[in-house]
């Protein structure tokens, strides 16, 4: 990558040292809460990382530009109540772009089992609860998307997203509960006509919620975020039996330069499936966005001069 590609982000404390005398601007950084950079032999050469995987929103600032490589990670959906089946692991994405000097990459790092990523933007829906006083067979909550924007929020900034897990279905009295769908899946159906929710069928990027089932029913797993998130899993047409999972949001990248490094790191999407995120061979995910709730992840790399 570009020898002039040179991070300054915000956030709250130093993880790098800033240059002295005339020998021009060493390397400066400046993570948000969780955030971690590390030098690694990677691909061609040595590579700096930047990884942010508490959820919520950071940013970092780049005085000269050069080209980057981006890996997002969904969160996970939460499990359903109530014996329920498990939440979707969270979907993947990667891109590789061009950033311009004196940019900003906004991070929002998506929280899981209906947790949001503090960007207004990607936020998995709660899941179903029933109507019953005191029944815990509501549905697990859908996970939060992890999105890259440049230089402002909003969808028109938006350089990649990875999709949210949707949640498990809740498991009211004998029957089986559906799993949630894993970013870039449609959750698994529950028992007594209960259908899974789709994947991205949502208008926009936040999970859909469905309302209370009736009676002492099971409830169904909320969406996942997403480019387009998940809806609802369906609640199930009778008693005692378990209701479906959520669907998981899409993931996406925007108009991608292709392989920028000649390192095979042009755009693409994975999607996770139960209990698994989706993942590039070559990826920084280190254990996130499983399933259950785990927290989605944020990755910059880019080639050390």
């Amino acid at each position: 990558m570009s020898a002039k590609f040179i991070p300054t982000s915000s956030g709250t404390s130093a993880l790098g040292g800033s240059g002295g005398g005339g020998g021009g601007p060493s390397f400066s950084y400046v993570s948000a809460s969780g955030g971690s950079e590390w030098n690694e032999g990677f691909a061609d050469g040595n590579y700096r990382f930047h990884r942010f995987q508490s959820g919520g929103t950071s940013s970092l600032s780049v005085s000269s530009g050069g080209i980057i490589t981006i890996w997002a990670w969904g969160a996970a959906g939460g499990r359903g109540g109530q014996g329920g089946n498990n939440g979707g692991g969270g979907g993947s994405a990667r891109t590789t772009i061009t950033v311009p000097d004196g940019s900003t990459l906004y991070t929002a790092v998506g929280r899981g089992g209906g947790g949001s990523n503090s960007s207004g933007y990607g936020t998995g829906a709660n899941g179903n609860h029933a109507s019953c006083s005191g029944c815990s067979a509501g549905g697990g909550g859908g996970g939060a998307a992890s999105m890259v924007f440049l230089n402002a929020w909003g969808m028109g900034n938006l350089k990649i997203a990875a999709g949210g897990g949707g949640g498990g279905g809740g498991r009211e009295g004998c029957g089986g509960a559906g799993h949630g769908g894993a970013g870039g899946q449609r959750g698994s159906n529950g028992q007594c006509g209960s259908q899974g929710g789709c994947t991205g069928c949502n208008n926009d990027s936040n999970g859909d919620e469905c309302g209370r089932p009736g009676n002492d029913a099971s409830g169904g797993g909320g969406g996942g975020g997403g480019y387009r998130a998940g809806n609802c899993g369906g609640n199930p047409g009778c008693d005692c039996n378990g209701a479906a999972g959520g669907g998981g949001g899409s993931n996406w990248v925007g108009a991608d330069e292709g392989d920028l490094t000649g390192q095979g790191f042009g755009g693409a999407t994975w999607a996770g499936s139960n209990c698994s995120p989706g993942s590039d061979p070559q990826g920084r995910r280190n254990g996130a966005g499983d399933c259950n709730g785990e927290t989605g992840v944020i990755v910059f790399g880019y080639k050390n001069p």
